[in-house]
């Protein structure tokens, strides 16, 4: 793609997968905003900082991974009727599925999670954290891109739909040259930073898409978001598995908390380190640092809020004569 996508752009790669874009210009998709993956860390009526570090559902992932791979190793090693050591295949499956995902959560229990994204609706910007740290660019907001792009996995069990949910943010002071890959997107970190979001069908992240620019464009009022699990928690992470527990008993029975709080989240997911990761990283998440942007941070009196471009409002107008008609 040699020019800057534009919202409504649609993309083919193969027949094989689909790319839509979604801004810029940041025009309404018609989808209920939500906040999967708990993107949205702070919410207030002056800014929201949204993240797509989650590394609570990602150890969850490769627990999950790591216990059914050790259960496939050992049955397989059972039904060969000999050790570990004398089978090749088995060896090669230890070091790829058992050591890599233990390697990969000690990373995660250590690694601090990058700053959010702060959109300031008020000023109509975005302040994006540098990806070497240091510096922060103050975009646009209406020069932000968005994508969901989706796609068809075909197995045995049928035909199971993915996909993914991208936002960039170009670099509005970058004076090099801009090189766009096939996805509408700069590769050069100096020249636009992203946040990515995998495992999300299309219509998810059009969803997403929308809680951020209803957010923008109408204010916090106008969306449900709930930052709870960002907040610092009084109770012990024992305390509060414990609690969830009596809860899931109290609302669906014994059996179904059994299966669902001890088996499936203590065992396959690893509740209890999940819930120690979300708190030692997340409650509370990072935060913007300098006084440059807490200065910019703060509220405005209504009379200096930015306004939508005359662009924008044609654009809006132009959507609405079209919707009318259909």
């Amino acid at each position: 793609m040699s020019k800057q996508p534009q919202a409504g752009n649609k993309k083919s790669f193969l027949g094989l997968a689909t790319e839509h874009f979604l801004a810029p210009l940041p025009l309404p998709t018609g989808r209920k905003p939500n906040n999967t993956m708990g993107m949205v860390w702070r919410i207030n009526d002056t800014y929201m900082d949204v993240s797509d570090c989650t590394p609570g559902s990602a150890v969850a992932t490769l627990h999950f991974m790591l216990v059914i791979s050790i259960l496939f190793i050992t049955w397989m090693s059972h039904a060969l009727g000999t050790s570990f050591s004398h089978q090749w295949p088995i060896v090669a499956m230890t070091l790829c599925f058992v050591i890599a995902p233990i390697i990969a959560i000690i990373i995660l229990i250590y690694v601090k999670p990058r700053e959010p994204m702060r959109f300031n609706r008020q000023r109509r910007e975005v302040c994006v954290p540098a990806m070497k740290g240091g510096d922060y660019w103050y975009v646009p907001w209406e020069t932000v891109k968005a994508s969901v792009e989706g796609f068809n996995m075909v197995s045995q069990a049928g035909v199971n739909k993915n996909g993914s949910f991208m936002i960039g943010f170009p670099n509005p002071n970058f004076t090099g040259n801009i090189k766009l890959e096939s996805n509408g997107y700069c590769d050069d970190e100096n020249a636009e930073r992203h946040l990515l979001f995998l495992n999300i069908v299309p219509e998810v992240g059009a969803g997403m898409w929308e809680l951020i620019r209803t957010y923008m464009e109408e204010g916090a009022d106008k969306i449900n978001v709930d930052i709870s699990n960002f907040e610092v928690r009084k109770e012990g992470i024992i305390e509060s598995y414990i609690t969830d527990v009596k809860e899931t008993i109290a609302k669906r029975g014994a059996f179904f908390a059994f299966w669902w709080d001890g088996v499936f989240g203590l065992i396959l997911l690893n509740t209890l380190l999940v819930d120690y990761i979300q708190r030692k990283h997340l409650n509370p998440p990072p935060d913007l640092i300098g006084d440059e942007v807490e200065a910019w941070s703060k509220p405005l009196p209504e009379e200096q809020w930015a306004k939508r471009s005359p662009e924008l409002e044609q654009a809006l107008r132009e959507l609405e004569a079209k919707q009318s008609v259909a």
